[in-house]
């Protein structure tokens, strides 16, 4: 903990108004800043400077508005002899408080003093915590489906080239019942599934989503009078071997596996799939292979001045003129991870420094860096998604009238796998394509889904399967005191074969009936009894 001068201002927006606070009545400000994004709190004071003085904050602060924050702090005194460069964040308030201070021995007590307390984070965040769609995609990309779930105001690039891959299926279920994740969650779920990452320019106020780490400019040099201590931090070792198991039974590999030369014998992390094309198993291989390097060393500074420059997430940074060429250090070139800023005014009461441009705190501020080489991306904690979740569909098929219980086997375009395409009536009557699969049924069994066939649909992140059947067939169903059952095949009512086994008097009766058009046969079997029925019935009209 060292102690400096800052230049700091804190203004709030609400409702189109701003209102700005200086250093001299902020208090404490705490930052935790990271490369996907930052959070932080702040408190400040509003004096009156007479009893009829108005708090034009306060029946705003109180309001349900959404309150965006800017923060802007520089160094006030420079031992380098040049300027300042000021760190400058906007986010929103996510949390907020006050605290009031009456004046008993004034005439009418009037609150002459506030203490303000605000929580902040970056737009994206603040918001995507609190976004929780159910929505399905056909036919769209990860871009389009980031794009679909961006806040106003929010700004999202993309340059990872494998987000504008078009998917058959994207599904979110964020707000299924036994669901906790939030969109946020969602977002670093899936960039660590794919080994990629998010970042956040703070100088722009936009988001990335990247394949690679930003290459950021020159590097910084750490002065040695400027660092409190510096510690070399070695990660743990991956001590396992990752494979890629394909569990199609026809498969021709049915395992990948990435190779470690810092593995222990016995020690595996198995990723399974099961699917039917050969490019998948290559595909995911591949992002494993990716997602299992090996973290490199690391180092932790906490500084004893405030930098000149403030040092912040993704820039560069190497050891200055003054340190040890012995330090495990030195003579590398290292990318700050996380950087954590706290500052305490050294005067606390209401009145002093008021209005000030300037303050003395008392500060910590601690880094986090990793090699600019180190390849692994670095995420916040955050909740898996649950999957998958049902919804309610309709089987299509083209094939015969509209009136006939036709199905009809679809080719998915790229992999020529049968499929069924299924209509959500929830979203619009997207269609959807789940295996054309036995499912529940032997393969002795083949007895295809039907023309708008209600189904449960089960859907995953980027993949969907009919799980239930919902209804009976038109016909099928018989009347509860028949006590049968019913087997009922064909195209519907004219052009069908139904066999059905009832009771008639407690007496078990078998019927096998053949339908097309006006052409009838019937075979029952009935106690005592075998009948054969063949006629044409005669025609409406």
């Amino acid at each position: 903990m060292f102690i400096d001068r800052l230049t700091a201002t804190l203004t709030l927006t609400i409702g189109g108004q701003a209102f700005s606070i200086p250093a001299g009545d902020i208090k404490r400000l705490e930052l935790e800043l990271a490369p996907h994004g930052f959070s932080g709190s702040a408190e400040f004071w509003f004096v009156a400077v007479a009893a009829e003085s108005e708090d034009e904050l306060f029946a705003k602060f109180v309001a349900r508005d959404a309150i965006e924050i800017s923060l802007t702090v520089a160094r006030t005194f420079d031992q380098v002899e040049e300027d300042a460069s000021p760190m400058t964040l906007k986010g929103l308030v996510i949390e907020k408080s006050v605290v009031e201070r009456a004046f008993p021995d004034v005439a009418g007590q009037p609150v002459l003093q506030r203490r303000y307390g605000v929580r902040f984070a970056d737009r994206g965040c603040a918001l995507w915590r609190q976004h929780h769609p159910t929505a399905l995609y056909v036919d769209s990309s990860i871009e389009e489906l980031v794009a679909a779930n961006t806040p106003a105001g929010v700004t999202v690039e993309c340059p990872w080239s494998a987000a504008a891959t078009k998917h058959p299926v994207l599904s979110l279920g964020l707000g299924v019942d036994g669901n906790d994740a939030s969109f946020y969650d969602f977002l670093f779920w899936l960039l660590h599934r794919e080994n990629a990452g998010l970042y956040y320019d703070a100088a722009a106020d936009t988001y990335a989503l990247v394949s690679a780490k930003p290459p950021e400019g020159d590097a910084e040099e750490l002065r040695r009078d400027a660092v409190a201590s510096i510690e070399a931090v070695f990660p743990p070792v991956r001590r396992d071997v990752v494979s890629v198991l394909n569990s199609f039974t026809d498969a021709a590999v049915r395992k990948k596996s990435v190779p470690n030369e810092d593995a222990a014998e016995g020690v595996r992390t198995d990723f399974l799939l099961r699917s039917p094309v050969e490019g998948h198993l290559d595909s995911r291989e591949a992002t494993e292979k990716e997602r299992a390097r090996q973290r490199m060393p690391e180092a932790r500074v906490a500084l004893r001045t405030f930098p000149t420059t403030p040092l912040l997430p993704s820039m560069k940074v190497t050891l200055g003129e003054g340190f040890s060429d012995r330090l495990y250090q030195h003579g590398k070139t290292y990318r700050v991870v996380s950087a954590r800023i706290a500052a305490e005014a050294v005067r606390q009461e209401a009145t002093d420094d008021n209005g000030e441009e300037d303050n003395t705190y008392q500060i910590t501020y601690d880094l986090a860096l990793e090699l600019e080489s180190d390849p692994v991306f670095r995420y916040p904690e955050f909740r898996r998604p649950v999957w998958p979740f049902t919804v309610e569909g309709k089987v299509l098929s083209e094939t015969g009238e509209e009136d006939q219980g036709t199905y009809q086997v679809y080719t998915e375009e790229g992999t020529s796998i049968d499929v069924y395409r299924v209509k959500v009536p929830l979203w619009d009557d997207k269609q959807v394509i789940a295996p054309f699969e036995p499912y529940f049924m032997s393969g002795h069994f083949y007895f295809p889904a039907i023309r708008d066939e209600r189904v449960l649909l089960e859907l995953e992140f980027d993949r969907a399967r009919i799980c239930a059947f919902l209804d009976w067939r038109p016909g099928a169903r018989l009347p509860q005191d028949t006590q049968g059952n019913h087997l009922l095949v064909g195209k519907g009512a004219k052009d069908q074969t139904s066999i059905r086994h009832d009771y008639v008097d407690a007496r078990p009766r078998l019927t096998i009936q053949r339908t097309k058009d006006n052409d009838l046969q019937v075979i029952t079997i009935s106690e005592g009894t075998i009948r054969l029925e063949t006629q044409e019935t005669q025609g409406e009209g």
